[in-house]
């Protein structure tokens, strides 16, 4: 059984990391739309300054929302791993 121990561990590591990857992906996907009218609206002269507070306004709500999900996913993929190794330690015994 030794030899599928460090498969197991192994993984269950890359399953988290994967997980982690995703959350990552799905934060920047949510987040560029916002990022990007605020960085033409910070770069455009022309633009009021209430029009460039509003989008500023929508991207860091963005931001936010976006983080907090991030961090969920994070705690999600964490807890899954945990379960992985716990049920893989307590079929070992």
């Amino acid at each position: 059984m030794m030899a599928h121990e460090p498969d197991t561990a192994d993984t269950a590591f890359l399953l988290m990391a994967r997980n982690l990857r995703a959350a990552i992906a799905e934060r920047d996907e949510f987040v560029r739309l916002y990022r990007d009218r605020y960085d033409r609206a910070e770069g455009d002269s022309r633009a009021s300054v209430p029009s460039r507070v509003k989008i500023a306004e929508q991207f860091v709500r963005a931001s936010y929302r976006a983080d907090h999900v991030f961090a969920e996913r994070v705690e999600e993929g964490l807890a899954r791993y945990r379960r992985l190794m716990s049920s893989w330690d307590e079929s070992r015994f």
